[in-house]
């Protein structure tokens, strides 16, 4: 799995709930990790950055998104129960919250479908 793309966005432009989002790659790959501490502390730590408690998707939410969509298949049962957990709660606030990072919808729309099969 080599998250294809993951270089190509513009994380230092693109916020979390701490500002720019320059970690969140190293976290994306170190869901890949054969080390399973590793994978619990990478799905911590994109659950308390890209989920912003209080009713807002932030940019970044949107951003990881397909690369989440891209590595559940492959993480442990409990890590992908735990992130999409954490995607759902998303797709949440994306419908009720006040603001909503404007690609959230689109992004939402594409993902969906392998979040929630038929």
């Amino acid at each position: 799995m080599s998250l294809e793309g993951l270089d190509d966005v513009a994380w230092h432009a693109i916020d979390h709930a701490f500002g720019p989002a320059l970690d969140t790659p190293g976290h994306l790959r170190a869901l890949l990790s054969d080390d399973p501490e590793v994978v619990a502390q990478a799905v911590t730590d994109l659950d308390r950055t890209v989920y912003e408690e209080g009713g807002f998707v932030c940019p970044a939410a949107t951003a990881v998104l397909p690369f989440l969509v891209e590595v559940m298949p492959s993480l442990a049962p409990q890590h992908r129960a735990r992130l999409l957990d954490m995607i759902e709660r998303i797709a949440d606030d994306g419908e009720n919250a006040e603001q909503v990072d404007p690609g959230w919808h689109a992004a939402w729309a594409k993902a969906e479908p392998a979040i929630r099969p038929a």
